[in-house]
């Protein structure tokens, strides 16, 4: 069974350390508890699909604990630099042209406060954080959802206490100019009004 440890800096750098050994690991976030594992790791990417029996045609998002380190993965339009200032930190899903590997790619930046404690122990890789669940069932908003859901299958859970929005982040694309609502999510669509997005999801 999973270990439940609070998220402090002894949590943290136990987080970090499972990570960096192909562990996965449940995060709080600002949205939903996350399930994280790094991004460049195939076994920490096949573990997740286990884990929450996600259909393996669902693509992952990647999450950085920066928004300087998105041009590290993606190219930056004017556009989604518009809005990485002013939704980043936070709840919004940005999928822009990858640099390799795959056309596009998924990328937040959460406004959460392990992040900055990442940073300071000196873990910056990027992570994939889908919710911290089996596909399909309600995204946690605590550890002990999280327990009785796939608290069997991973080592650590770091609990944050209740997640505050309990919705998960909102997607938009944005690829060759043009920005395309993917997901509603805790942004509420009225925020994007100064840009033009297709906000029909059909």
């Amino acid at each position: 069974m999973a270990n439940i440890m609070t998220a402090n800096m002894a949590g943290f750098r136990e987080a970090a350390r499972l990570l960096q050994a192909g562990e996965l690991v449940a995060l709080p976030t600002d949205t939903v508890y996350g399930l994280a594992g790094l991004a460049n790791s195939k076994q920490a990417m096949a573990r997740i699909y286990n884990v929450k029996k996600r259909p393996q045609e669902k693509a992952l998002s990647v999450v950085i604990f920066s928004p300087e380190h998105a041009s590290r993965l993606v190219k930056i339009s004017p556009l989604a630099q518009k809005m990485m200032d002013i939704f980043w930190p936070g709840a919004l899903t940005l999928v822009l042209p990858a640099h390799e590997n795959t056309p596009t790619l998924a990328v937040r930046c959460p406004d959460i406060n392990w992040t900055n404690a990442f940073l300071e122990i000196g873990f910056e890789e990027p992570l994939v954080l889908p919710s911290a669940n089996i596909s399909g069932r309600p995204a946690p908003i605590t550890a002990q959802q999280i327990a009785a859901d796939i608290g069997d299958k991973i080592p650590l859970i770091l609990d944050g206490g209740t997640c505050a929005t309990g919705h998960e982040s909102t997607i938009i694309s944005v690829i060759d100019g043009r920005a395309k609502l993917l997901r509603l999510g805790a942004l509420a669509p009225e925020r994007f009004a100064a840009f033009d997005i297709d906000m029909d999801l059909a």
